[in-house]
């Protein structure tokens, strides 16, 4: 229904509604993802450590990959506000981030299952370092993103560099 002075009419709760919603779903599914890829480098650590055997880190990882995979295609669904679609879009970059990371270590495990291959072979566990570098810087930057995305106010910027946390702790 058109406004008196032209346009759409807006609800008392429009924007301010939508983002809250926003922000409680992206809290949540964040939450689950965070949570899933701690324990994911959880498991690649006692992999390096050899506490893991490699059969067994194997279906642990098939089994968070198959997880994140589902919340992938929750957040990919999430209609984020406007201005905060890139930082949205880098949410999404650093999961697919820690994604090609759980692969590294899967193929890293798929090595030590070669013929021929010497026991004392280090190239497994190069690509279990690899892996965990990328889980782990990953989820580091996605919990600075949403820092960003869940605290951000109209109007302000949705700048997740150290130069605006800096200024956001300078402010605080």
């Amino acid at each position: 229904m058109p406004s008196l002075f032209g346009g759409r009419r807006r609800s008392v709760f429009g924007p301010g509604k939508e983002l809250g919603q926003y922000r409680n779903q992206l809290f949540e599914l964040t939450q689950r993802i965070d949570g899933r890829l701690g324990q994911v480098a959880d498991d690649i650590d006692a992999l390096r450590r050899r506490d893991l055997e490699p059969e067994e880190t194997v279906e642990r990882l098939s089994a968070h990959e198959a997880a994140l995979d589902a919340e992938e295609e929750a957040l990919q669904d999430m209609l984020a506000p406007e201005e905060l679609h890139g930082l949205h879009m880098e949410y999404e970059a650093n999961l697919e981030r820690a994604l090609r990371g759980i692969v590294t270590v899967e193929r890293g495990c798929a090595i030590t299952r070669l013929p021929h291959r010497p026991p004392e072979d280090e190239e497994p566990y190069i690509y279990y370092k690899r892996g965990h570098a990328n889980v782990t810087h990953a989820r580091m930057r996605m919990a600075e993103i949403v820092d960003v995305l869940v605290n951000w106010e109209p109007g302000k910027p949705a700048e997740a560099t150290v130069a605006a946390r800096m200024e956001r702790q300078r402010g605080a």
